[in-house]
């Protein structure tokens, strides 16, 4: 095992990640990466995909892969050049399909633009004439309102207990108010700051006495998460899309974090509230939440 291997190995064990879960993480085969370890780069498939897998790996186990290859550089095989796929065509096709395809752009679009001007105007003068009929139309047909001074009559009856419903209502409307503000004032509140490297602060505010609880998925792919709560390790294992996982948080914790392998598609919903993990250019992050509890 030379030194690249060895220290990819010990940051992978202290991420307490295995191989198993590297594969899943980042789709290269476990050979490989086993391969990767021991120093055996012979058995990868060229010297392109050593210099790759070797990024790929040392970004998920929180390591900067460019500064790992050049520190060791001499032990890590140059790329002479980059694999082609033996199902895409040659330089010299690919060039004529390009040429052509640009070259049927120009054609296309000058052949048809004035036909297409021409459509747009027309559609437009069509929709105004017909807004401008519709608006006359409408104004011709405002019924007259006959004013009868029998109608405005009002008995004092009447007028007083207009005026004790209208206190009524007002009342029920001043206390539907003070109750919405009251509960917009409770409400969960979920506040992500931008990422910054492998780390992101989640503040919350108005969290629940009990009953809170995790929610754990991804948009795509799969992810290593894990959940950690005054330094311990409360769950720990693989999520996806299809297979969320429910975390309960116990009553009284204020503060925990969120450990994710695979970052970009990670998903977590605290009780009802997303937390918005857009942004940040790391594979692997450790999510901070801060909380303050509900009166």
């Amino acid at each position: 095992m030379d030194e690249i291997g060895q220290k990819l190995r010990e940051a992978r064990t202290e991420k307490g990640y295995t191989i198993d879960d590297l594969q899943q993480i980042t789709k290269i085969q476990k050979r490989y990466l086993i391969a990767i370890e021991e120093g055996r780069f012979d058995a990868l498939p060229g010297d392109f995909y050593v210099r790759a897998f070797i990024k790929q790996y040392a970004q998920t186990v929180g390591l900067d892969g460019d500064a790992l290859l050049n520190e060791f550089q001499e032990d890590v095989p140059a790329p002479q050049q980059q694999p082609e796929a033996t199902e895409q065509p040659d330089e010299k096709s690919y060039s004529r399909l390009s040429r052509s395809g640009d070259a049927a752009k120009p054609s296309f679009f000058k052949r048809y633009l004035p036909q297409i001007v021409i459509a747009l105007i027309a559609l437009l003068i069509i929709a105004g004439v017909y807004v401008i009929t519709i608006r006359q139309s409408q104004s011709n047909n405002k019924p007259a309102i006959p004013v009868d001074s029998s109608s405005v009559s009002i008995k004092q009856s009447e007028s007083s207990s207009s005026k004790k419903t209208s206190s009524a209502s007002s009342k029920k409307t001043e206390s539907k108010s003070s109750s919405s503000d009251k509960a917009d004032k409770n409400k969960l509140s979920v506040k992500a700051a931008a990422a910054t490297g492998a780390t992101q602060a989640v503040t919350v505010t108005n969290l629940p006495k009990t009953g809170n609880k995790l929610t754990l998925s991804t948009t795509s792919a799969t992810a290593w998460i894990s959940v950690i709560v005054n330094g311990t390790t409360t769950w720990q294992g693989s999520v996806s899309e299809r297979a969320p996982q429910t975390v309960a948080i116990a009553d009284g914790v204020t503060s925990f974090e969120v450990k994710s392998g695979n970052a970009p598609v990670t998903s977590i919903k605290l009780n009802d509230a997303n937390v918005d993990l857009q942004g940040g250019d790391s594979i692997v992050r450790t999510i901070t939440f801060t909380a303050t509890a509900a009166n």
